[in-house]
């Protein structure tokens, strides 16, 4: 990094006046602490966002992936690291509690001043005057204002197929951006997210009634039911289903995440669409004018007709007895 000039620290402190719009306060401290990673920052943005200042309490309980997906992270487990480095400086504090669903999740306590005995800058002030002090004590010239120097050319390599195949891959993935939502998708998720959870409420009083089989399977896969459901509803209400139809589908089936066919069969036929007509069975390999055609069938009362030519489905003569 190169080293600041003193007289730069001077020109760039100083506050100009913007565009203004719903914002969420962070603390300079933590702005400028020196054992965060931007990540680890970025990641408290999000949950004083998620605070409720009307509720008076600095609790706020977003999920990971929620946190992965406003910071553009493909992993939902991407927040784990920079949430450990914020326990572990005192910016938050976490503690686990039980999702209306059942799933386990984790509240968070975010902090707006540091925490006892914290030695770093707390103001953005004090940050510039700690560094005017150390460019003095170091007494480092002012860096040289110059042409950039030229990059050497890079040596060329001869690729084998295998690093090319690599470096193929490793491009695809640098090419892979996560696709940005636009308003109507949140809005269409954060409904679906609410059915989902609603539905996952009154299956488990339904269960502990004795009117729907209980939740089965391992804490995975029961989390893959709910993500099912999820986006059951959501595909149900992008088709324009109304939330009380859908509502009604869930009554019906008393399924914690109902199969496709029946889901959308349902679905269907409570906004009355009609089922589809399906075939009693598999066809006759004869029909009954290809019997009566040379005489009757084998078994079957006469009618006067002569015995049909067997040879024409396939038999010789010595075949039957």
């Amino acid at each position: 990094m190169t080293a600041h000039a003193p007289e730069d620290l001077e020109e760039q402190y100083e506050v100009v006046a913007g565009r203004k719009a719903p914002y969420t306060t962070i603390p300079d401290w933590i702005t400028v602490h020196d054992n965060l990673d931007p990540q680890a920052k970025a990641v408290y943005g999000v949950l004083a966002m998620h605070v409720n200042v009307q509720r008076g309490d600095d609790a706020a309980w977003p999920t990971r992936l929620v946190i992965a997906e406003m910071l553009n992270w493909n992993r939902e487990q991407s927040p784990d690291k920079y949430i450990k480095q914020l326990v572990a400086e005192g910016a938050i504090d976490t503690e686990d509690f039980t999702r209306p669903n059942g799933a386990k999740g984790k509240r968070y306590y975010v902090h707006q001043t540091p925490p006892p005995g914290f030695t770093g800058a707390t103001t953005v002030a004090e940050w510039y005057k700690r560094r005017r002090e150390a460019l003095a004590a170091s007494n480092s010239p002012a860096p040289k204002v110059g042409r950039p120097r030229k990059a050497a050319p890079a040596q060329e390599t001869r690729s084998t197929p295998a690093s090319a195949g690599k470096k193929a891959t490793a491009t695809k993935k640098a090419a892979r951006t996560p696709k940005e939502q636009t308003p109507e998708e949140l809005e269409l998720a954060a409904k679906a997210q609410m059915g989902a959870d609603w539905w996952w409420k009154e299956a488990k009083q339904l269960a502990d009634a004795k009117r729907m089989k209980p939740l089965m399977g391992s804490k995975r896969q029961q989390s893959g039911y709910y993500l099912n459901l999820r986006t059951k509803i959501r595909d149900a209400l992008d088709a324009d289903y109304e939330p009380k139809i859908i509502w009604a589908a869930l009554a019906e089936l008393k399924e914690w995440s109902p199969a496709k066919r029946e889901w959308e069969s349902t679905l269907a036929r409570l906004v009355g669409v009609p089922a589809p007509r399906r075939s009693g069975g598999r066809a006759p390999i004869f029909t009954n004018e290809q019997w009566t055609q040379g005489g009757d069938a084998p078994g079957a009362p006469s009618t006067g007709s002569t015995t049909p030519d067997l040879s024409d489905y396939g038999f010789e003569d010595d075949d039957v007895a």
